[in-house]
């Protein structure tokens, strides 16, 4: 007997389609400081985004922080790869 594999989370996910959502999402903090209240006015948003059903795909949201102050700092969203 052959199993069906359930969609993740009980749901379809449309990652191509919800990255270039998140990406649209994103757009407006371009240009501003980047430190830990950015990172969480990014969580914030994401989760009032998922929690009105626009995404659906698990995300996390990093903070990268050069030490050397050789690069950039830069807040990063990273979405579930499992997916």
């Amino acid at each position: 007997m052959e199993h069906e594999e359930l969609p993740f989370y009980g749901t379809d996910i449309l990652r191509e389609r919800e990255q270039k959502y998140i990406q649209g999402l994103l757009k407006k903090y371009k240009g501003m400081e980047v430190d830990d209240s950015l990172k969480k006015k990014i969580y914030d948003e994401l989760q009032h985004e998922k929690h009105l059903g626009n995404i659906k795909i698990p995300f996390k949201v990093a903070l990268n922080v050069d030490a050397s102050g050789k690069y950039p700092s830069y807040v990063e969203v990273i979405l579930d790869t499992k997916v």
